[in-house]
């Protein structure tokens, strides 16, 4: 019994130490909900996952198990914020800025695929992207900036 005081008071020490830190990394998969997801691309989504249970930091979702190409997918990925400020530096992309979502955001545009939008707020970043998948009529690119920007704004509220 003298044994696990010590225990307890290690769990308590940790869980009051590491608590804020905890509470300041997200869940990637809980920043968005399946409904949120569902409206962006316009099918029925599973519930995001990690690609593995280890890679918290990522989340994908798709109306498919194995979130094949064929299927359209959202990925959202945390990211520090000296990523997201090296992104917006990078002269062999297009770089278009974003307002009112977050503190600051921009797109990544790419010539042959969808686009990136990329956030920061505080000391929080993450880039959200739809892909369209091969089975479907691809989304405008207006429209797919739209759907991102939704989903961002909503990412956004739970940081």
């Amino acid at each position: 019994m003298h044994r696990e005081q010590p225990l307890s008071m290690a769990a308590l020490a940790a869980t009051l130490l590491l608590g804020p830190l905890a509470a300041r990394q997200p869940i990637a998969c809980s920043l968005l909900t399946e409904a949120q997801v569902n409206a962006a691309l316009e099918v029925k989504s599973l519930p995001g996952k990690p690609p593995f249970p280890a890679a918290q930091k990522l989340c994908m979702w798709s109306d498919n198990p194995k979130g094949a190409i064929s299927n359209r997918r959202v990925t959202l990925s945390l990211m520090t914020t000296t990523a997201f400020d090296v992104g917006k530096s990078n002269k062999q992309i297009k770089i278009e800025p974003v307002s009112g979502i977050g503190d600051e955001a921009y797109y990544e545009i790419f010539s042959s695929d969808s686009p990136l939008l990329v956030v920061r707020k505080g000391s929080s970043a993450f880039n959200v992207r739809i892909l369209n998948g091969l089975k479907f009529k691809p989304f405008a690119l207006g429209q797919v900036k739209a759907k991102e920007a939704d989903l961002a704004k909503a990412a956004v509220a739970k940081l």
